[in-house]
C-alpha cells in the first residue's frame, strides 16, 4: 500500500466515528482503536512474518573446534542499566499536538539547527512544530490550535504512535480546545 494511502486512511479514521479498524494484505498490517477518550492507539505498520531460517545444530560439526569465549579487556566497562520507566502523565489529547503518524519526531530539521519550538513559544494555527521520519520520507507536524507551549511530551528522536501527544500547549481561548 502506498503511504499516501495509508495517511488517508489514518486521517479519515481519526475524524470519523469509527472506534477500531485493522487492514492488512501480503505486505503489512495496521490496526487503529479509539478509546473512551476519543484518543487514537495505533499498533505500527509492520512487514508481514517471514520465514524464519533454520536453527543451527547445537553441536559444532566434527571437523570444527570449539570456540571458547574470551574477555577483549578486564577494564571494558559495562553496560548502564536500563533508565527507569516513566511516570504516566495524564494530558488531555485536545491541548495538545497530535502525532499525525507513526515514526520517529525531531524538533528541528537537523541537529544543527534550533528546535522548532521550545516551552514558552508561542505557536499559530498551521505552524510546524516538528517532523515525524515515516517509511523514509519526512513528515512536517503542524500546530492545529494556536497557543504557548506547556510542555514538550516527546525527546527528539523517540519514536512515537498516531495520535500520541507530543507538544501540550496552553491554549489563547477555550474556544480554541
Amino acid at each position: 500500500m502506498e503511504l499516501e494511502k495509508i495517511y488517508q486512511l489514518m486521517d479519515k479514521f481519526e475524524q470519523g466515528q469509527l472506534t477500531s479498524f485493522s487492514y492488512h494484505d501480503q505486505e503489512f498490517e495496521i490496526k487503529m482503536t479509539k478509546n473512551a477518550d476519543g484518543q487514537v492507539e495505533t499498533t505500527p505498520a509492520t512487514p508481514k512474518a517471514q520465514p524464519q531460517p533454520r536453527p543451527l545444530p547445537a553441536e559444532p560439526a566434527p571437523s570444527e573446534a570449539p570456540v571458547t569465549p574470551t574477555p577483549v579487556s578486564a577494564s571494558a566497562p559495562s553496560q548502564p542499566a536500563a533508565p527507569a520507566p516513566k511516570p504516566a502523565v495524564t494530558v488531555d489529547p485536545k491541548q495538545c499536538v497530535t502525532a499525525p503518524v507513526v515514526g520517529i519526531y525531531y524538533q528541528a530539521h537537523s541537529s544543527e539547527e534550533a528546535p522548532y519550538v521550545q516551552v514558552g513559544d508561542h505557536v499559530s494555527v498551521g505552524q510546524q512544530v516538528g517532523l515525524i521520519q515515516a517509511m523514509q520520507m519526512m513528515r512536517p507536524v503542524v500546530a492545529k490550535q494556536a497557543g504557548q507551549v506547556k510542555a514538550l511530551l516527546v525527546h527528539n528522536g523517540e519514536e512515537v504512535n498516531f495520535g500520541q501527544p507530543l507538544i501540550q500547549l496552553i491554549p489563547d481561548t477555550p474556544d480554541d480546545i
